[in-house]
């Protein structure tokens, strides 16, 4: 995309009186007394009022700091022999007040010339600071210095399946546009897309899939929580369906500037092993799991103690099933970072190890 993965159970609770035997003594013999009925109907509960989310105040809050990015990618000729610029349009965000917009990689891959359009119409030429495919993220920085910009803000805590969520960006060059809608599920990789030619199979990724509505033209812009901080960055669609669109977390972007900020360019994370995604058969009580099929010498895999044929169960406490999340997982940690990996070898007992990964 240049444009632009209980039933309640009620519980009935029936009470039960039990008819006492009292001896033989006759009934009309007995005092009577009057007594409260103890099969009495609940008292009705109080309605609930949920109230929504004011994203009035939120788009507002969000509009000096969403930008449009126009990328001149060649020339076309009319039939009349007119030749024009080729422009391709997308959303980024302004993440410093110097004036970088940061938004993906595929939104200017390939650009002869890149603006930057700010929410008061103002455009301005940008270079590109640093971009990678493999995460398709690329941070651009306006040529001249300008004033009176808004960063956004990310968010620390991780997107939850059912939170309201809203999108912004400039779909079909429309400008501004927002929509709303809820964060569907966490951790889809290339396949859960549909596998887009935009995006590389080996990338490193996991997206935040959800059905706020998403068009050509919101690649790069901010997928925000209810207040205004930044959750994910709007990426990808499923052209086979509706209501399914995908966003990089927030903590992957961060990573990315805090690399290029330090370091002019991202450094890739490497374990030296090589793994694949088996089944049931290949480790029983699992439908998905990580299998090592490869462990380089004298990489970190080998160093940690880790052997071909092991299971990789988890890293850092983080339950792994798929190739996929290893990668993601590593990357966010980063070039030197202590990780903890629990394996599981034949029929031993789960092993803990610690793996330091090396840079790229």
């Amino acid at each position: 995309m240049t444009g632009p993965r209980a039933s309640s159970r009620r519980l009935h609770r029936f009470l039960f009186v039990a008819g006492l035997v009292l001896g033989c003594r006759p009934v009309e013999d007995m005092p009577v007394t009057e007594v409260e009925d103890v099969a009495t109907e609940p008292a009705p509960r109080e309605p609930t009022v949920a109230s929504l989310p004011n994203f009035a105040t939120v788009a507002q809050r969000l509009q000096p700091s969403v930008v449009s990015v126009v990328s001149t990618v060649g020339e076309v000729t009319d039939d009349n022999g007119h030749t024009r610029a080729l422009k391709h349009r997308g959303s980024g965000m302004i993440v410093s007040a110097r004036g970088q917009v940061l938004t993906n990689e595929h939104v200017i891959s390939g650009a002869s010339q890149i603006d930057i359009q700010l929410g008061d119409q103002r455009r301005l030429p940008a270079r590109v600071v640093f971009g990678e495919p493999l995460l398709d993220l690329a941070l651009l920085e306006v040529v001249e210095p300008v004033s009176d910009l808004q960063p956004v803000t990310f968010r620390r805590a991780p997107a939850k399946p059912g939170e309201w969520v809203m999108a912004v960006g400039q779909p079909f060059g429309l400008g501004n546009t927002v929509t709303v809608g809820v964060i569907s599920g966490l951790g889809r990789d290339h396949n859960d897309l549909g596998k887009p030619e935009d995006l590389s199979p080996n990338g490193i990724w996991s997206f935040i899939q959800t059905d706020a509505s998403i068009n050509v033209g919101n690649s790069g812009g901010p997928v925000v929580d209810i207040h205004g901080e930044v959750v994910g960055l709007t990426t990808a669609v499923r052209n086979d369906g509706q209501g399914v669109a995908f966003a990089i977390p927030a903590a992957m972007a961060r990573k990315f500037l805090d690399e290029v900020w330090t370091y002019g360019h991202l450094r890739m994370a490497r374990l030296g092993i090589r793994a694949a995604n088996v089944g049931p058969d290949a480790f029983p009580g699992r439908l998905s799991a990580v299998a090592i099929t490869q462990v380089a010498e004298g990489g970190p895999g080998q160093v940690a103690g880790l052997k071909v044929g092991d299971i990789l169960l988890a890293i850092d406490g983080v339950a792994v099933a798929r190739v996929s999340q290893v990668a993601y997982l590593t990357q966010l940690r980063g070039v030197g970072a202590s990780i903890e990996l629990q394996i599981k070898r034949g029929e031993e007992p789960v092993k803990r190890l610690e793996i330091v990964p090396t840079g790229s």
